[in-house]
């Protein structure tokens, strides 16, 4: 079962970083290093896009954390060519209680991918299984996905964008 979650979040960590947006260099994006939203901020929006997310789920879930999400990620492939010093912040819970059967997950990702659009996000990639689906939230580009587990359980989870923890540059580890 863990190997599966592993294999989710490396693909989460994949398409993050070749979401769109990222035609902007450092040097050429003098805002890279600007303040962004604390990761207060980005929990509190993270946790909205689940619950919302949710709250579209027939019949609705229960949602169970997935523990190693509570870790702070490497800002590795900063699209906005700021600062790799950043971190990403994230959630992911599997989807308890759903009908295990793939025709009904089906039904569930189709449901979740009809309510991200409705609400203007961006479908980045739905794989042919009907089982996977990676989009970016608007306006705040955050990456949201739904995907098979092990055990034929869904997870749902939510990434942001880089930012700083206290919303400001931090200073430099580097000389």
């Amino acid at each position: 079962m863990f190997r599966a979650v592993r294999l989710i979040i490396a693909a989460v960590i994949l398409v993050a970083g070749c979401a769109p947006g990222g035609a902007l260099g450092g040097a050429m994006n003098p805002s890279a290093d600007k303040p962004t939203i604390t990761k207060a901020q980005a929990l509190a929006r993270i946790e909205q896009l689940i619950n919302e997310t949710v709250s579209v789920i027939q019949p609705k879930p229960q949602l169970e954390l997935y523990q190693p999400s509570l870790n702070d990620g490497l800002c590795l492939d900063p699209l906005d060519g700021g600062s790799k010093d950043r971190i990403v912040v994230s959630r992911s819970y599997f989807l308890r209680g759903l009908p295990t059967a793939k025709k009904a997950l089906k039904e569930v990702v189709a449901e979740v991918k009809a309510y991200w659009q409705k609400q203007g996000h961006y479908i980045a990639v739905e794989h042919e299984n009907g089982l996977q689906l990676y989009g970016h939230s608007r306006p705040d580009d955050f990456l949201i996905t739904i995907s098979l587990a092990a055990d034929d359980v869904l997870s749902l989870g939510a990434t942001s964008t880089c930012l700083w923890p206290n919303g400001t540059p931090e200073p430099s580890s580097t000389p």
